[in-house]
């Protein structure tokens, strides 16, 4: 700001420079030929070409005064003579006038050219681009805003930002935005939104969309905003795709744990049909002594459905509410929801730390595929056998959950590209189990760490923050 200051200072002390250099010029001369304001002229034209409209005015304001000053003390000289002066300085008035006319001539054509390269660039952009002026009115846009919009340029331009927002009925984590808040009013505050996640309804879409949007600030040479960029890009597909792949993902790992679980789904049946068995070679007992029987029967189906539940609700996921879990029962559900597949494995030992803990604000199902998926991982990280280890314990107002293995580890460089979607390193994976693990926890509030070292094993942490005593009695 200082800087645009001292600028706009040195342009007024150039002005008042040249004036005073322009009235000595006609002081020198006006003894000898009269005084000629043609003089002046090319002083006033030159400080508005180069220092811009204040200055010269400023500039006209000095030489009229001098001018006056002039006029007052003017010598008696030959009318001829001053005649043929004025008439010699026409021609390189006239020039200097004719030169100032191109360089504007010029400028605007570099305006035009200028504004039809952005406009064929905002037209060959696939986002949706919109162009607010520092009132926050639309000056621009381009075909894809006209389609998210549903009416042509003509209709968008001179619209609000918030006549917009509001038709779009666009939404920051499923409720409205402040028009304070909106990004085009923070960038023509002058600050930056790099990407901010949006959902928003389309005339021309049936379902919401999901979109990320930029807006930066339109600055002046001197660092004024003069308006704003708004870029809407439209990743409803990807989010559609990331959770059909996201559901392979999970089908891939019932389909790992099938072997085990029709194992554990035949043993109920054998249950039950052993039990009905011996009830019909047993007829004439009493019904207290057949009720042992009844009772295993009932066990089994009750078994077996809590089977068919646990996988249900892994393939089917959360409904996305948080609510008070325990993370210690939760892990011992992923702990049995994965049991066919480590049990299988004599070489792999499970042992299960989980002390009781704080409940935590989180979605059980959701948590409960975060620790099946990081316990599947550790499974297959051991392919000749190891120890798992599945912990829970409270540390200074959090609680955490540690799933360590004793496998083949992580490689150093590969640390940053884990988390990364679609990377892996498995033959068949999709790449998205970790991270839809990570991205799960993040938007329930928690973090998700790991550390390992080749040869030696990993170990991963979720780490959430523990509800509050009051909060727990209140949920309870």
């Amino acid at each position: 700001m200082e800087r645009v200051q001292l600028r706009t200072v040195l342009r007024y002390l150039i002005a008042m420079a040249i004036s005073g250099l322009s009235l000595g010029l006609v002081s020198m001369v006006e003894a000898d030929v009269g005084y000629v304001p043609l003089l002046l002229l090319p002083a006033v034209a030159l400080v508005e070409r180069y220092a811009g409209p204040g200055p010269a005015i400023l500039t006209t304001t000095i030489c009229t005064l001098g001018s006056l000053a002039f006029i007052n003390l003017h010598p008696v000289v030959h009318e001829r003579i001053h005649n043929v002066t004025q008439l010699g300085l026409f021609p390189a008035v006239a020039c200097s006038v004719l030169y100032l006319m191109e360089a504007r001539r010029k400028q605007k054509r570099m305006v035009y050219e200028h504004v039809l390269e952005l406009s064929t660039l905002l037209e060959s952009m696939p986002e949706a681009v919109f162009v607010f002026d520092h009132h926050g009115r639309v000056v621009n846009a381009n075909l894809p805003a006209e389609n998210l919009c549903g009416c042509e340029r003509g209709g968008l331009k001179g619209r609000f930002f918030t006549e917009i927002a509001t038709q779009l009925d666009v939404q920051r984590e499923e409720r409205p935005v402040a028009p304070a808040e909106m990004a085009v009013a923070r960038a023509l505050r002058g600050e930056g939104v790099p990407s901010e996640s949006r959902t928003l309804s389309s005339p021309n879409h049936a379902e919401p969309l999901n979109i990320v949007l930029s807006a930066n600030p339109m600055r002046r040479e001197d660092g004024r905003v003069i308006g704003a960029i708004l870029v809407l890009r439209d990743l409803t597909e990807i989010t559609q795709l990331q959770r059909r792949v996201a559901d392979t993902e999970r089908h891939l790992a019932i389909g790992q744990m099938a072997s085990g679980i029709a194992h554990d789904f035949n043993n109920v049946l054998n249950t039950i049909t052993q039990a009905v068995a011996l009830l019909e070679m047993e007829v004439e007992r009493s019904a207290n002594e057949r009720r042992a029987y009844l009772d295993m029967i009932d066990r089994a189906a009750r078994a077996g459905a809590e089977i068919i539940k646990r996988v249900r609700e892994y393939i089917r996921g959360g409904t996305g509410e948080l609510g008070p879990v325990e993370v210690d029962k939760l892990a011992a559900q992923a702990i049995d929801l994965t049991e066919p597949m480590w049990r299988k494995s004599r070489a792999i030992r499970v042992v299960a730390d989980l002390q009781p803990v704080a409940r935590i604000c989180a979605n059980g199902p959701d948590l409960q595929r975060v620790f099946a998926n990081l316990i599947i991982n550790a499974i297959q990280a051991m392919p000749d056998g190891g120890t798992l280890t599945i912990e829970s314990e409270a540390r200074e107002g959090s609680v955490l959950v540690r799933i360590r293995d004793t496998g083949i580890g992580i490689a150093p460089e590969l640390h940053k590209k884990i988390f990364l979607p679609y990377y892996t390193t498995k033959p068949h994976g999709t790449g998205l189990g970790l991270s839809t693990a990570q991205r799960t926890v993040l938007a329930q509030g928690g973090n998700l760490t790991f550390i390992s070292e080749p040869g030696k094993g990993t170990t991963f942490t979720i780490t959430f923050p523990a509800m509050m005593a009051s909060a727990q009695e209140k949920a309870a």
